[in-house]
């Protein structure tokens, strides 16, 4: 019962703030923070406190392989929205996810997952580079619905994956892990609000902390049975906001 108290507590506490500092600071910052691996983190640590270390660390070839099935659906809404309507768009890019996490989980390759992660990155990160999203972003006003909507689906997933862990499985509860409740609703509404430009903000950062989840996976499949999952965690998390905000500096410089 306390972990269940817990879920409700700290879950919407870190959306809202991640949430606040992206209105606050603008469109790039909104898209790496939701790049950041506060859900999957969250998952994770009462994945290992309800069902064992040893699950959560079977969960983490799932959740690489969602790692890649989110970059590839990122990259795949910035391209088919340049034919049709962001409605339409999200209708076919929510497709596209359940086949490619699909498809990375089945083959269970943790070296191809985190391959086809990097490279998507790049792909992004070029697309999203082009001479017409060379201006600095800004700050795309949202309905005020949106930040209390992102609190109540970043709870209510990680309700659902914990609670269904045992049946659905170390894979699927991993693949459900790092699915972005803040990166995505950020980019459908920068995108109808503020155009591509918006968007390839919001990609592009989301791609960027996609670099630090992979660490954060990685680190965690290393350290969790040896370290315990809050120590285990802690750091990995610590990686990948380190990873992240590095990256894009240098990203930036160029």
């Amino acid at each position: 019962m306390t972990a269940f108290y817990l879920k409700l507590l700290m879950t919407p506490t870190l959306m809202l703030a991640i949430s606040l500092a992206g209105k606050r600071w603008g469109t790039q910052i909104g898209g790496l923070l939701s790049g950041l691996p506060v859900t999957s983190a969250l998952v994770m640590l009462f994945l290992s406190l309800e069902q064992g270390e040893v699950f959560a660390s079977q969960a983490v070839p799932g959740a690489l392989a969602g790692v890649a099935a989110v970059q590839a659906t990122c990259l795949f809404y910035y391209w088919v929205t340049q034919r049709v309507s962001a409605f339409v768009g999200c209708i076919v890019a929510l497709l596209f996810f359940a086949v490619a996490a699909l498809a990375t989980s089945h083959l269970g390759w943790v070296a191809l997952s985190v391959v086809a992660t990097l490279l998507l990155v790049v792909g992004i990160v070029v697309a999203t580079s082009q001479p017409a999203q060379a201006c600095s972003a800004r700050y795309v006003p949202m309905p005020r619905w949106v930040i209390p909507m992102r609190m109540m689906t970043a709870t209510l997933l990680l309700l659902v994956i914990t609670a269904s862990a045992t049946m659905l499985g170390p894979v699927v509860s991993g693949m459900l892990a790092p699915v972005p409740v803040i990166a995505w609703p950020l980019a459908v509404f920068a995108h109808v609000q503020g155009g591509r430009h918006e968007l390839g903000a919001i990609v592009r950062g989301n791609a960027i902390g996609a670099v630090g989840v992979v660490g954060f996976y990685l680190a965690l499949q290393s350290t969790l049975l040896q370290w315990g999952a809050v120590l285990s965690i802690s750091l990995a998390v610590l990686l990948a906001v380190v990873v992240t905000f590095v990256l894009a500096k240098l990203l930036q410089s160029r």
